[in-house]
């Protein structure tokens, strides 16, 4: 095994990896490491397999939810109104 899969991760690496940036990750490692392109890619997804957490859990929108039970709501109650107004006269 390359002793180079076992040197640590410029931090400019790891940050792009947290935002999702695979690709910007590799090239961070290649230039101050000085590793060939498969050796910088070798040591990233080395990184990403030892830290799983690395990437946060998306948050769930339940935003558009309550936008739909809203839209239902206000539906429903001008329809109630619009019915109860017609059948007063």
């Amino acid at each position: 095994m390359n002793n180079h899969y076992h040197c640590p991760m410029p931090l400019d690496a790891i940050g792009a990896l947290a935002l999702g940036h695979k690709i910007e990750a590799i090239n961070i490692v290649r230039k101050e490491k000085a590793l060939s392109l498969k050796e910088a890619k070798a040591l990233v997804e080395a990184y990403e397999r030892d830290n799983p957490d690395l990437y946060p859990e998306p948050i769930k929108d339940t935003s558009s939810k309550f936008l739909w039970l809203g839209l239902g709501a206000m539906f429903g109650c001008s329809a109630f109104v619009t019915w109860t107004l017609l059948n007063l006269h």
